[in-house]
């Protein structure tokens, strides 16, 4: 008989998972069957494609960028690559909201120098990072505290705040650097500098044939026509009846040499050889709290910031002009409360009907928690209010979409290396749990793709020991 493993969460992490595992469905000397248990009435999780009025608005992420080979070989292997869509290349053009006025974010040395993103003594600061003082032993840092040390405050509060708020919508002061920007703590580690890294980088690309494809090192954003949720939908088809909805799980036990009980909120207990936890930590915690306290504890004490979303539709000829670019990003402390705005129908044309826009405004993260409290109504009103502030649009929306993430990003502050140090500890008490998704290592869909082969393999070598 085959061995049967459990995936629990039907998110992208876990639809991955459980696909990478079907191809050992055949693996000598008995199989491999994987079976995904998702507790909603549908897979995907925060990934979902919201179509109304001829609007296509994305529920959570926009995309993905091509510069992580796995996400495009699984594209590739799902049948969906003629349907993907790479962003317009105006998206290049980005925008910070600072001191009362949307300033491109320079791409280039002397773009920087021209730019009014900082105060003289802000760049000059900036410029003197080969000379910052190193890293303050080895225990945990900020990501504004290293900001701050290698780049100066100006820099830390309005360059790396806008990009937190846009990636993480976190508190720059109290995310970890270590886990949430690993690049940089590893350019300061390798080469002593951001700069030097940087230059390192581009005498070894220069020594190289240019084979880095037209994504460049920083990658594409990419979608598809329809909207991303077509990942899932690709997922979704190629698990067949290994994925199983409306099936929430109360409980794990481990049975030792037997494997482990998934105890099912109805319907009777699985056996399993293995399982997956590719759910969000705080479900996770719920799940082996009466197993394992100490890593249920570790778990628990990951966070998440809460988000709201909200898509406004205009008509373009009602707009006295529409900048043409990604977006902006508006860092704390700049008299809005919107933490940026996407304009989703420059970035992927065909997002909003001939002759329409369609802007995507963020509000909450980890530093406005109180937003999950406001009414769809007071929500629409605050962002309508930051993009005329921000854009000078006072003209009412045609079309209105909120989309609401109580629990939206998980939040690596500080403390998360050592959350992370216990929960293997204590997986390595029970050989067969693994942990995948976005609560442990990486946020983006990339590493919850790039993963799940390796939690696959994994899995199956403990299922040969």
């Amino acid at each position: 008989m085959p061995k049967t493993v459990a995936v629990i969460g039907g998110g992208v992490a876990g639809l991955t998972v459980a696909y990478e595992l079907q191809q050992y469905a055949r693996h000598p000397p008995d199989g491999v069957r994987a079976i995904c248990l998702e507790a909603s009435d549908r897979a995907g999780g925060n990934i979902r494609t919201h179509k109304e009025a001829g609007y296509t608005c994305e529920w959570g992420p926009n995309g993905y960028l091509d510069n992580v080979p796995a996400t495009p070989a699984l594209v590739r292997r799902l049948g969906l690559s003629e349907l993907l869509q790479q962003a317009d290349e105006q998206a290049a053009i980005r925008y910070i909201y600072r001191a009362g006025a949307l300033r491109e974010a320079p791409t280039g040395a002397g773009a920087f120098l021209k730019s009014g993103i900082l105060s003289p003594l802000g760049k000059l600061r900036l410029l003197g990072e080969p000379f910052a003082r190193k890293r303050p032993g080895s225990g945990d840092e900020s990501v504004y505290d290293f900001a701050a040390r290698r780049i100066g405050s100006e820099a830390a509060e309005v360059l790396v705040g806008a990009m937190v708020n846009g990636v993480y919508a976190g508190n720059v002061r109290e995310l970890c650097l270590k886990s949430t920007f690993p690049k940089m703590y590893a350019m300061e580690t390798d080469h002593g500098s951001l700069f030097k890294a940087m230059l390192a980088k581009k005498k070894t690309k220069s020594g190289k044939s240019d084979n880095a494809g037209p994504a460049g090192p920083g990658g594409v954003l990419t979608s598809f026509r329809p909207g991303l949720e077509t990942l899932i939908q690709g997922l979704v088809k190629a698990n067949g009846n290994a994925l199983r909805l409306n099936t929430p799980v109360q409980a794990i036990s481990d049975m030792g040499s037997r494997g482990f009980r998934v105890l099912l909120e109805s319907g009777p207990p699985l056996d399993v050889q293995g399982v997956v936890l590719a759910c969000p930590a705080r479900a996770a915690e719920a799940m082996v709290r009466e197993m394992d306290p100490v890593m249920a504890d570790a778990m628990g004490a990951i966070p998440s910031s809460p988000l709201a979303v909200i898509h406004l539709g205009y008509n373009q000829a009602a707009l006295d002009s529409m900048p043409r670019g990604f977006g902006f990003l508006a860092p704390r402390g700049q008299g809005v409360r919107i933490l940026g705005c996407l304009w989703s129908s420059n970035i992927f044309p065909g997002r909003a009907p001939k002759g329409k826009v369609l802007l995507t405004a963020m509000i909450g993260g980890a530093e406005d928690t109180g937003v999950m409290d406001l009414p769809d109504a007071k929500l629409v009103e605050l962002a309508r209010h930051d993009i005329q502030i921000t854009m000078g649009i006072g003209v009412a929306p045609e079309f209105v979409k909120v989309f609401r993430h109580a629990h939206g990003i998980p939040q690596y502050t500080l403390g998360h290396q050592d959350r992370l140090r216990i929960i293997k500890e204590r997986l390595e008490k029970h050989p067969g749990l693994l942990v995948g998704g976005n609560s442990y290592g990486g946020i983006a869909v990339n590493h919850c793709v790039e993963e799940a082969p390796g939690l696959a393999d994994e899995l199956v070598r403990h299922l040969e020991s």
